[in-house]
């Protein structure tokens, strides 16, 4: 009837909602409500760990949590339904087959190796065979001195322990066989160092965010043809910019990539399902170094920003980021990303391109040189840049162009 029909589309499902363009799914870290309890529209569902940050999510209505399909700790793919809200407390529910929804597929913890330090079946198989125990087996000697040299198993065994090498040992036994009494007295004769001790390793699951930057970087080198060009870029304007704002060398650059993109359509652009995208907005990406990996913070249209405004934009950011508190805008619509390793004494490297961007714009640290001014040397605060690009999207003297164009901003200190 009509009015079943009204109370059926009364249930909302709750889905996973893709918290950016390379989330495919999702670890559920708390809920905030409990079934049975209200909540209103906007407020603070549960929160959710994707491969960059986690996240809070609002409840999309009004009304009663009434199930929790997908439990904290429990990881759930994009767009899966994962709980339901109803008008009222007693609304009826779907049953199970209508949701739509998949079992929970298990988090990394539950591929930690048991508490009784045993690892599973499959884990002992790709290792190989198991060493065996002193006590499991007999040492053997080298195969290749069983014809040369006559020995008691026990004079073997000793010999190996003591790092005594039993071709040279004088036997005594019965037709010249090395006994073990022979091979103490040698090795109390000429004492050895003892044999070392055997390395021990650690192992241990990698964290959702290792995964996902492994993923990414991965993905990036086998799908994204890249080249790299490097420019020597004098600071002396730039500083002088970057003191009277009170920024930092990495809000100066940003500076200069952004308002340089305007002019650079292409440095915009990435492919998407065989054609050129090309963003209308400078949004750069600025890569920021956490505990246990790194994450891409977004400036958006960082082309219209003072340098003020971009040094308290980055600052915010760089704090959100190591509490995990950035938001989903906060992550994703950059089009090319800047990496400072020159804040750690790095002179120059070359970063790998962040999917789906075009480019990134690696900084080295700035550090005084002697070069040529006008014919006279002289010493100027100097760094490098270094631009790796898709090849895909652009060529050798678009990369060049616009780095050209980044380092002649950068050397007017126009910011």
């Amino acid at each position: 009837s009509r009015s079943e029909g009204a109370r059926r589309l009364s249930v909302t499902r709750v889905i996973l909602p893709k918290l950016g363009l390379t989330m495919d799914e999702g670890r559920i870290v708390a809920w905030h409500k409990r079934v049975g309890d209200t909540v209103a529209a906007g407020e603070v569902l549960f929160e959710v760990e994707t491969d960059k940050a986690t996240m809070e999510v609002e409840s999309p209505t009004a009304g009663t949590l009434r199930r929790i399909l997908y439990p904290a700790d429990a990881t759930a793919p994009v767009a899966t339904v994962i709980a339901l809200i109803t008008e009222t407390a007693d609304e009826p529910l779907p049953v199970d087959g209508a949701l739509g929804a998949q079992p929970p597929k298990p988090s990394l913890r539950d591929e930690d190796p048991p508490a009784s330090g045993r690892a599973p079946i499959a884990s002992l198989r790709a290792q190989g065979p198991l060493p065996l125990g002193p006590s499991e087996v007999e040492p053997l000697a080298d195969p290749s001195l069983s014809d040369r040299v006559r020995s008691s198993p026990a004079a073997r065994k000793r010999a190996q322990e003591l790092g005594v090498d039993i071709s040279k040992v004088s036997g005594s036994g019965p037709g010249g066989r090395v006994t073990l009494e022979d091979v103490d007295a040698v090795a109390s004769a000429s004492p050895v160092a003892p044999m070392p001790t055997p390395s021990k390793e650690k192992r241990e699951p990698l964290s959702r965010m290792r995964r996902a930057i492994g993923e990414r970087m991965t993905k990036s080198v086998r799908e994204q043809p890249q080249f790299a060009i490097s420019r020597d870029v004098d600071m002396t304007e730039a500083n002088a910019k970057r003191k009277t704002a009170g920024a930092s060398y990495t809000d100066v650059i940003i500076a200069a990539a952004a308002k340089t993109l305007r002019d650079h359509p292409r440095l915009r652009s990435r492919i998407d399902d065989g054609q050129l995208v090309t963003s209308d907005a400078a949004n750069v990406g600025l890569a920021i170094a956490l505990e246990d990996g790194l994450l891409v913070a977004v400036l958006r249209d960082a082309d219209r920003r003072s340098l003020k405004e971009l040094a308290a934009e980055r600052e915010r950011l760089e704090e959100h980021s190591r509490a995990g508190k950035l938001a989903e805008h906060e992550l994703t619509g950059s089009v090319l990303t800047v990496s400072n390793l020159g804040t750690m004494g790095v002179d120059r490297f070359t970063a790998i391109v962040n999917p789906p961007e075009a480019a990134i714009l690696a900084v080295g640290r700035v550090a005084d040189r002697v070069v040529a001014k006008d014919g006279v040397p002289a010493v100027r605060p100097i760094a490098t840049l270094t631009l790796s690009v898709d090849h895909r999207v652009a060529d050798g003297a678009t990369a060049a162009r616009y780095l050209s164009a980044v380092a002649e901003r950068l050397e007017r200190g126009d910011l």
